[in-house]
């Protein structure tokens, strides 16, 4: 993840055939996120992810410095309702372990920072994954969902699903 600290990843960028993404992601930054000091000669790199398809592929940049990504980083709340999201540039692996914490605990209560991906448990304990392994170990009772119980038909003998048990925790 060392190689990736400096990267952000754009999401939501129109995309044209012939582009010049460095100007597209600077010309975004200066009108959007209100960046004093920010210049072109403050990105390293940037270039479009996968093959071209109907939806705008993200964008991958490069930033010359640590500070310069960390100020775009934070500065992405002023990005609500353009459609234009960020994102940290994980490994495979990791972004795979990210898909999977979403999934068993919630979007809100899993995000990444410095390539790390951090969860709050159900009972409310922080907890920091880089593998599947760790997501494991996080305890199994509190990715579990309330039991069902199952109630017979009048009419049939099929059984039907109708109330959710409560689980208490102790």
């Amino acid at each position: 993840m060392r190689r990736r600290h400096k990267m952000i990843l754009f999401h939501g960028v129109p995309e044209q055939k012939v582009e010049d993404t460095t100007a597209k992601i600077t010309g975004l930054v200066a009108e959007h996120l209100d960046l004093s000091n920010f210049s072109s000669a403050s990105i390293k790199q940037t270039y479009r992810l996968g093959r071209s398809s109907d939806k705008p592929r993200p964008i991958v940049v490069k930033f010359s410095d640590t500070a310069v990504r960390n100020k775009v980083w934070f500065s992405k709340t002023k990005l609500k309702g353009t459609g234009i999201t960020q994102s940290e540039f994980l490994t495979k692996s990791r972004h795979n372990t990210f898909l999977e914490a979403r999934q068993r605990f919630g979007i809100g209560k899993c995000w990444t920072r410095n390539g790390y991906i951090h969860i709050i448990a159900s009972d409310g304990s922080r907890h920091r994954a880089e593998c599947k392994l760790d997501l494991n170990s996080i305890s199994s009772n509190q990715t579990k969902s309330p039991t069902q119980i199952p109630v017979a038909s009048k009419n049939t003998d099929k059984v039907i699903v109708s109330r959710v048990k409560r689980v208490v925790k102790k």
